[in-house]
């Protein structure tokens, strides 16, 4: 049932054409500057661990343009009660591979953050070790019932006239985000997608949308 109601949603976004022969959401697809598509995540109870992976610019800059992106895989650990240092370290295991990774503290969010620059399939075997607590991460974007496409055609269809109103000839000058917002940095007990569009002129919008069953939760004017 569930994606029977998500494929209901997108039948008319095929329908949006952008010039060209091209769909808005093709036009979203090549402008994004940042997509996961992957996330897993842990806890317990010291810390909280998500990992999300896809790809975003090399040269990370909110200015409503869309540049050259790359595979990345941000991990972002975030404790019960605040650390004191701006750096922490820690093992992370894939695959059994391990490597020692410098987390820096985002004090936009209280989260001990790092890049480890690749892309996740989603089929890895996952461990994060901070000081002598090992924490399993689960992979729970395989078990969503809207995948990174869906959510994007949902958002296209939802967002269409923000998402194009700064058009010309010349491309969307417009850039897209789509990211998976952790349960813990919201009100509700759930994983959901964030889809945000920023435009040269600094105007952002943005929507929230379930990954169990594809509905709006919240949306910008």
């Amino acid at each position: 049932m569930k994606k029977v109601a998500v494929a209901l949603m997108l039948v008319c976004v095929g329908l949006t054409f952008f010039g060209c022969g091209q769909s808005t959401f093709d036009v979203v697809k090549a402008n994004m500057s940042e997509r996961t598509d992957v996330y897993y995540y842990g806890e317990d109870e010291e810390f909280y661990c998500a990992l999300s992976s896809g790809q975003r610019e090399e040269t990370y800059k909110l200015d409503g343009k869309n540049g050259k992106c790359v595979d990345f895989a941000l991990l972002s650990l975030t404790f019960g009660q605040t650390e004191l240092a701006s750096i922490i370290k820690v093992e992370v295991s894939i695959d059994g591979n391990k490597t020692e990774q410098e987390l820096e503290l985002n004090t936009l969010n209280n989260a001990y953050m790092v890049d480890l620059e690749q892309k996740l399939t989603g089929d890895e075997t996952i461990e994060i070790t901070y000081q002598d607590v090992t924490l399993a991460l689960e992979n729970i974007s395989k078990n969503f019932g809207v995948n990174s496409d869906e959510a994007l055609e949902i958002a296209t269809q939802e967002l269409g006239d923000k998402i194009t109103a700064k058009k010309n000839y010349q491309g969307l000058n417009a850039e897209c985000y789509l990211r998976v917002m952790d349960k813990r940095a919201n009100s509700f007990d759930g994983v959901f997608w964030c889809f945000t569009v920023l435009n040269v002129d600094n105007e952002q919008f943005s929507i929230i949308i379930s990954t169990e069953n594809g509905e709006i939760l919240a949306k910008s004017n």
